[in-house]
């Protein structure tokens, strides 16, 4: 296949070989110092502007001839679906065979106000597509996003589908009219206007949106788990797992300010992605271009993403191989949940498998 051209990002080069632990983050550029979380080592392939690209050590010899490309929300840090050695979504689909590439979008600083949805879709992300084809000589690749990042992955699967081997969603966000969840009730109750926030910050601060979150149960998210945990002082493991789910929690990136406005406005508010009326890079994005195979993962429990924001995509869509799994867990538990990495994941890497050319 022939070198793919890419477009240049705007606050820093491309730049690839350094070595890199998921977590990894600089102390300058608008990044903050953290210890490490993600175990499963890995090299940055691509860095443009704040966003790494990083591709995963095999653990074994590779068996899946299409690449995965993991698309990680923009809220969070990714490091929960590389949350330890015996929970890690990065690991399940290794130990398979697969060549696993990572988006991580890192976090904005001032510079980036103006990144909306065009600049991650048809510029950031299909550059690291362009990437990952280029460097593994596959036309096509297994597309998996996760809550935000799986609208990320809607859209651009839809605007470059002879791109995408399969469409992978993990709690997805994609019809901002059901009921439940923080980004419906951000859509629909009262009359919030995103714009007051940007303009007041430029980009929303990450602990706004962490304490935006917490206040879809309060009790829970501030004071019952904190009750649990003290019952539990006593197991290490717990308690060690537990903090490393509450660091990731509290640890919530800045959004950029043009991309937050577009998400509630465009997306949450008017639902256009759902009624085909949103447009990314001057196109209109069509659900009828997505004919590729799609699997979508929704936790039962979810209080953030209820199955009602993913479960009528695959209803719009002219796909005739489609699974919906709901699994009984929580938001979180879909990536970390001990039950979820012994019964789910093993049947998520055999679906992508047996979609994958040159499988074994």
């Amino acid at each position: 296949m022939p070198p793919v051209p890419r477009r240049d990002g705007r606050d820093r080069p491309f730049a690839a070989g350094r070595r890199s632990p998921l977590c990894r983050r600089h102390a300058s550029g608008g990044r903050r110092t953290r210890g490490p979380v993600g175990a499963t080592p890995g090299e940055v392939v691509h860095a443009e502007n704040k966003l790494d690209l990083i591709r995963f050590d095999p653990r074994r010899e590779r068996r899946c001839g299409v690449p995965i490309l993991l698309v990680y929300a923009f809220i969070n840090r990714p490091t929960i679906l590389d949350f330890g050695p015996d929970r890690s979504v990065v690991r399940r689909f290794l130990d398979r065979g697969f060549d696993v590439y990572l988006v991580d979008w890192g976090e904005p600083s001032l510079l980036d106000t103006a990144l909306g949805l065009d600049d991650f879709v048809v510029r950031y992300l299909a550059n690291c597509v362009d990437v990952v084809r280029e460097r593994t000589g596959s036309d096509r690749l297994h597309l998996f996003g996760y809550c935000t990042g799986a609208t990320l992955a809607v859209i651009y699967a839809a605007l470059y589908p002879e791109r995408v081997r399969t469409l992978g969603l993990l709690a997805p966000v994609v019809n901002f009219d059901a009921d439940g969840g923080v980004f419906g009730r951000w859509g629909r109750e009262g009359p919030y206007d995103p714009r007051h926030l940007v303009e007041a910050f430029g980009n929303v601060p990450g602990e706004w949106l962490a304490l935006e979150f917490s206040l879809v149960d309060p009790v829970e998210y501030h004071v019952a788990r904190y009750l649990r945990l003290g019952e539990h002082l006593g197991d290490d493991e717990y308690v060690a797992r537990t903090l490393r789910r509450l660091r990731w929690g509290f640890d919530s990136v800045d959004v950029p300010g043009a991309l937050y406005r577009e998400f509630l406005g465009s997306l949450a508010h008017e639902n256009r992605l759902m009624a085909g009326r949103l447009s990314v890079g001057g196109r209109v994005v069509d659900l009828a271009a997505l004919s590729m195979p799609i699997l979508s993962l929704h936790a039962r429990d979810d209080r953030f993403v209820p199955p009602a924001a993913g479960l009528p995509l695959l209803e719009a869509v002219p796909s005739g191989d489609t699974e919906a799994v709901e699994f009984p867990t929580d938001h979180v538990g879909l990536s970390i949940g001990e039950r979820s990495h012994a019964e789910l994941w093993p049947r998520v890497c055999e679906w992508f498998a047996r979609r994958s050319d040159g499988s074994q």
